[in-house]
This record gives C-alpha cells, structure tokens and sequence, in this order.
C-alpha cells in the first residue's frame, strides 16, 4: 500500500499542474479578449456608440454610475447615458490608464479599469479638469463572448471649484 501512494500523489500532482496549465492558456486569451472589450467600450464611449456598447453588455446588466444612479439593464443604461450626455458629459471624453483582470471562476472575470475624463462639466456647465475614475467591470462568457454584466464607477481624485481658478 505504501509504494502505491507516491504514485497516487505524482499523478494528482501531475493532473493539477496541467489543468493549471490549461487554465493559464485560457486565461491569457480570455484576459485579451476581455482588455479588446473595454477597448471598444471606452471608442463607444468617446463616439456616443450605444449599439456597440449595448454588443458588449448582457441585457440585464446593472450600472452604478459616480453619482449613485443605479440602472438595472442595459437599455435603462444607455437612456441614462444619453440623458449625460447632454448634460455633463457633452463634451467628455476618456483615456483608459491601467486595467486589471482577475478571474474568479474560468467563465466569469473582474476588470478594474482606471481611466481619465476629460471635458466633463459641473452643475453649472463649467468645464472641470481632467481627473481620474476607476471603475470595477464584472464580465461572464456566454456563447464564446466576454460580456459586462455589472459596473460600478468611483471618483478616483474629483478636481476641486478652485482648480477651475
């Protein structure tokens, strides 16, 4: 029995280590895929494409934008988007700075995406410099394809009235 049992543990150790290997392969494109993602996201948001954001996103996808409006799908999203962009982000652009992707099971990953916005106005339609957002993007695979299903946005370093001196 106690010659058996190192072959027993080399050959779960083995098992293990190529699954890890697998995972990793997998991993490397899907992070990819994903990095593509919100490289589109961010032209969409710049060129006010809602059909290319609504492409990448699940139906029932939940938002939470910086100032706490939370939209329960993917078009109540977008509604509100337009609504913003007449207003704050009319002339508003971003710059995506950094991205980390984290994978919490092989079909479902976490992206913190930190970016700058540029051109966003105040209440009083002046314009606010430039400052930074992060914002936490949970994507799921479905059908081969990384869609977002949850976002949630922060104020990373929200400029001051008196930076507009």
């Amino acid at each position: 029995m106690r010659s058996i049992f190192p072959a027993i543990v080399f050959a779960l150790g083995s098992l293990s280590f190529s699954n890890a290997n697998e995972i990793n392969a997998q991993t490397q494109e899907d992070e990819a895929a994903i990095r593509q993602a919100v490289a589109i996201m961010t032209t969409a948001f710049n060129t006010r494409d809602d059909q290319t954001t609504a492409s990448l996103t699940t139906t029932d996808a939940d938002f939470v934008t910086v100032t706490g409006n939370w939209s329960k799908s993917s078009a109540d999203y977008l509604a509100a988007r337009r609504a913003r962009f007449a207003t704050a982000l009319k002339n508003a652009s971003i710059r995506v700075i950094d991205i980390r992707i984290r994978f919490l099971r092989p079909d479902v990953a976490l992206a913190h995406v930190t970016h700058e916005i540029r051109g966003m106005s105040d209440d009083d339609g002046k314009e606010l410099p430039p400052h930074t957002e992060l914002s936490l993007r949970v994507f799921a695979q479905e059908h081969g394809k990384w869609l977002m299903t949850a976002f949630q946005n922060t104020t990373v370093a929200m400029p001051t009235k008196s930076a507009n001196k």
